[in-house]
């Protein structure tokens, strides 16, 4: 049995999505310099520090495995620790720089505390992400999961080096607390 989807449909859909596309993109400075300035921009590559414990989101084990956790680590520099951002059908996917996957909340779970791992790249919305909420700059800001609309975070405001990383809603929407703040490290390339 086929189902069609009414062109108009697919013509509204699409013109919803291309302008909230464009209002996107008109608000975002279009230099790199402007992005250091004040401005925000979504960075083709960057590292994700998190505002709280000042420790970057990375693969876990320099993993290429399907599965491998997403963790905090003291800053290295490496490749499991930067993230390039990817968008593919109007969705914001995360990339690992290094296994080449991308970031996800576990099996389209929509509970507090599922862990956060890479996946090869489905464009499912569980990989897909937005900038959702801040604390303090611009530069701090939260990545709600588009699937679950949770916060991908720390958990249990841990400091530690290997503390893993999972989603979890914050107490109202727009607002984030620092263990769910993330920093971008620009990186030009």
């Amino acid at each position: 049995m086929n189902f069609r989807i009414p062109l108009s449909r697919t013509r509204a859909a699409a013109a919803i999505v291309g302008a909230a596309v464009a209002l996107a993109t008109a608000a975002l400075p279009a230099t790199p310099a402007a992005a250091y300035s004040g401005g925000f921009r979504i960075p083709s590559s960057s590292t994700l520090v998190n505002a709280h414990s000042g420790k970057c989101l990375e693969i876990a084990d320099w993993s290429w495995d399907n599965g491998a956790p997403a963790r905090q680590w003291d800053c290295t520099g490496g490749a499991n620790q930067r993230w390039n951002f990817q968008l593919a059908g109007g969705i914001m996917m995360l990339v690992n720089a290094h296994s080449g996957k991308c970031l996800e909340v576990a099996d389209w779970s929509m509970d507090n505390g599922a862990p956060a791992r890479q996946w090869d790249c489905t464009g499912g919305w569980n990989q897909g992400w937005q900038y959702s909420g801040q604390i303090g700059s611009r530069k701090e800001l939260g990545l709600s999961n588009l699937n679950s609309a949770a916060l991908l975070e720390i958990a249990d405001w841990r400091t530690d080096t290997g503390a893993p990383a999972r989603q979890w809603r914050g107490s109202s929407v727009g607002v984030c607390q620092a263990n769910q703040a993330w920093i971008t490290a620009i990186t030009l390339i």
